[in-house]
């Protein structure tokens, strides 16, 4: 299957005490779906056409562990399913060797003028 992996620098802007989700300055578990929805749809980017792009559909998130300012993540988006217009990801969060968050995710393929007009 596609597989597609990047890194992400937690900044503090991407707390969950900056963000408004928690008290803590930890990674917020919106911006860990941030960089998993990004990391899928740079994967799926290669396979579009000009015309094309995705959307997020769903999200099953699992945020398993804390991440601190200046922290290194890993995420990885792997294809699981794929049919013409609908996309299915195992994403995976890592933190050095320790597994921070899992999700599968689907995103819709669409073309970028008819989205537009809804």
């Amino acid at each position: 299957m596609k597989i597609f992996t990047k890194e992400y620098l937690v900044t503090s802007d991407q707390t969950a005490f900056a963000m408004g989700s928690g008290d803590l300055e930890v990674l917020a578990t919106p911006a860990l779906v941030a960089m998993m929805e990004n990391c899928s749809k740079e994967l799926l980017t290669g396979y579009l056409t000009a015309e094309q792009t995705s959307v997020g559909f769903s999200l099953e998130l699992k945020h398993l562990a804390p991440s601190k300012v200046g922290a290194v993540i890993q995420v990885t988006a792997e294809i699981t399913k794929q049919t013409e217009r609908k996309v299915l990801f195992l994403i995976q969060a890592f933190q050095q060797e320790q597994l921070i968050g899992q999700a599968l995710h689907q995103r819709v393929v669409v073309k970028k003028a008819t989205f537009l007009k809804n």
